[in-house]
């Protein structure tokens, strides 16, 4: 592993502020027992003993940024429901301002509830609505970007293709960014990336890439010109592939293709390692960090929390241990 050179002092990435716009949702966590399988059917009997609650998508996103000691300032919605009330009380418990977030009477709060048997995940059960956000609460999520951004230092787009993110919604939010020379940077969803023109800096992993490029790359080479390809006919400054066990490519504004070779050591969990990542790239780049610096850093990130169970953070310090042990 190629260790960080001229790496910034990570003092310069506290206490910024950054805008998240994004699917909002719940995770619930069953810890559980096992020790029999039920007679009713070939499953196992699940013993629960703790449940644990963690704000989810653009929630944990910005649960990230807060542990990181950035200031995050969410925009999301969430139903009337008794899974709102706690999703708002998990952020509130961490910080995390919640002024800007639509209350829906509507569509419920999206809920993703794990079971986990000794450190396995057993199951996931998922309640979501296929009912389209309003367009009055798109138009106000608009007007709250518009009063947030010239005071941010990055904006950071989450999107779970649950509808909080339209077209109409991250083109403006994308232009006003512009206007002010504030970079976005997006975790994008689905397979047509249009919708993202003019970004500063996509994170897809490798098989959003696939679906977005339309292709299935067989060697790096191909794999370089795909994303050159992408990353051209969307305008953006920089395009971040996430590659599980093989790590990370970042094609830079010049279009060149770095590797980044992973730095986790043990792999329990990757849920919300995603999140993760773009939560300390966006803290790196709302710095001025050079685009190549931030993606590495994030990748130091994205190998601690994939070492521990469930929806997890990390923080400046420990990230800064393992950067340390290895220069």
């Amino acid at each position: 592993m190629t260790p960080i050179r001229n790496l910034p002092h990570h003092d310069t990435i506290r206490n910024n502020p950054i805008l998240i716009v994004g699917d909002l949702m719940l995770d619930e966590y069953h810890w559980c027992d096992v020790a029999r399988i039920s007679p009713e059917a070939p499953v196992p009997i699940c013993s629960i003993h703790t449940t644990t609650l963690m704000p989810g998508g653009a929630g944990n996103v910005a649960h990230n940024l807060s542990e990181l000691n950035g200031i995050p300032h969410l925009i999301g919605t969430i139903g009337d429901d008794s899974s709102g009330e706690k999703l708002m009380k998990t952020l509130q418990s961490s910080g995390i301002k919640t002024e800007y977030i639509h209350v829906s009477d509507d569509r419920p709060t999206i809920l993703k509830s794990r079971v986990i048997a000794h450190h396995q995940h057993v199951i996931r059960l998922d309640r979501d609505s296929p009912k389209t956000i309003k367009r009055s609460t798109h138009q106000a999520i608009i007007n709250q970007a518009k009063e947030l951004i010239p005071d941010m230092k990055a904006v950071l787009l989450s999107d779970y293709g649950k509808g909080t993110l339209s077209e109409n919604v991250i083109q403006k939010i994308i232009a006003m960014s512009h206007e002010h020379s504030i970079p976005v940077i997006v975790d994008p969803k689905g397979t047509d990336y249009r919708k993202y023109k003019h970004a500063t800096l996509l994170t897809p992993n490798f098989n959003e890439f696939c679906l977005a490029s339309r292709s299935q790359p067989t060697s790096e080479t191909m794999i370089h010109q795909k994303a050159i390809q992408l990353k051209n006919r969307l305008h953006l400054a920089g395009l971040l592939i996430t590659r599980s066990e093989k790590g990370m490519s970042f094609i830079n504004e010049e279009n060149e293709k770095m590797d980044i070779e992973t730095r986790a050591r043990e792999v329990y969990d990757i849920t919300g390692a995603g999140d993760t990542v773009i939560a300390t790239l966006t803290l790196c780049l709302s710095a001025g960090w050079p685009m190549e610096t931030a993606c590495q850093f994030a990748n130091y990130a994205a190998g601690i929390v994939v070492a521990k169970v469930g929806t997890s953070t990390t923080t400046i310090s420990e990230i800064m241990e393992i950067i340390k042990g290895d220069n």
